[in-house]
């Protein structure tokens, strides 16, 4: 299912997570209709146990994390497995802000912020191969959005927050 149709199913079941309490409903729900029309079974604990509380932002309210890896190979490539990081809302619905295939994330705290440190290489550089291109995102206040930030000695020029239309 394309993403931006996953965002629109994530504006309509408001009532599941109303109705149930958990903040997950809407991305379970969303993400179960991907992964049912794709390449092969997953079980209901599979798809909870996918989607993982992480704090993105520094705001207490909670963003969610998809690792796809554990869902089957059919998510992952030469380039790693899908990852994507949805950002929470108080007053909605989570907002997907990166989405794209990674072979490694670590999550550290630097000066008071949440920083992802991606392992990419071969095609999500812009390149084939082994060719690496670590990339370090934080969330940018300022912006908004879910940015690149440099990273001293280490090429992560192409390594971009790519929100792609599965």
């Amino acid at each position: 299912m394309p993403l931006a149709l996953i965002a629109l199913s994530l504006s309509l079941p408001g009532a599941v997570t109303a109705a149930t309490g958990d903040p997950k409903a809407p991305l379970v729900k969303s993400l179960k209709r991907e992964l049912r029309k794709g390449f092969q079974p997953v079980t209901d604990r599979e798809i909870r146990d996918a989607i993982v509380p992480v704090d993105i932002n520094s705001d207490g309210i909670d963003d969610w994390q998809i690792n796809f890896s554990p869902l089957g190979s059919a998510w992952c490539g030469t380039g790693g497995c899908r990852y994507q990081l949805w950002l929470g809302s108080a007053k909605g619905l989570p907002r997907l802000v990166f989405d794209r295939q990674m072979r490694e994330v670590t999550i550290v705290k630097r000066q008071g912020r949440t920083v992802f440190v991606f392992d990419f290489h071969g095609s999500q550089c812009g390149g084939f191969g082994a060719e690496a291109c670590p990339g370090e995102f934080a969330w940018d206040k300022r912006s908004g959005t879910f940015a690149l930030q440099p990273t001293p000695g280490k090429h992560t020029g192409l390594a971009k927050p790519i929100v792609r239309i599965w």
